[in-house]
């Protein structure tokens, strides 16, 4: 039987399954604490352990050998690219070429040995 034109018919109300919200959010919770934990162990190793070079540049990526602060924001710094090493004078606006030399391979980069707590420990002597 057609309706017939002019004639309303009433929704009917569609039933929802029935949902623990109890059990779904304390499951919600489960995973954002686990999402949680996952993101703060990834910083800590970050942070204790750094990004690997070899992730982070090439074999021929450039390579920061040395630096030295001048001021606040300013320093002198080397880089070692492509068999070449640049002198670059580092400020907080820009970065300038002041010198550029062949890469003596035979010479290891220079490591600092000490730390400042090392340093400290020294000077408290």
């Amino acid at each position: 039987m057609a309706n017939p034109i002019g004639t309303a018919t009433v929704a009917q109300p569609m039933a929802l399954p029935a949902v623990d919200s109890g059990a779904t959010l304390l499951t919600t919770a489960g995973y954002l604490f686990l999402l949680l934990g996952v993101i703060f162990l990834a910083y800590y190793l970050l942070k204790r352990f750094g990004v690997p070079t070899a992730f982070m540049a090439g074999q021929n990526g450039p390579r920061l050998i040395s630096r030295l602060m001048l001021g606040n924001r300013q320093s002198v710094a080397v880089v070692r690219y492509r068999n070449k090493d640049l002198l670059l004078g580092v400020t907080e606006n820009t970065i300038s070429l002041l010198g550029e030399e062949d890469a003596d391979d035979t010479q290891e980069p220079v490591t600092p040995k000490t730390n400042f707590a090392s340093f400290l420990k020294r000077a408290k002597q």
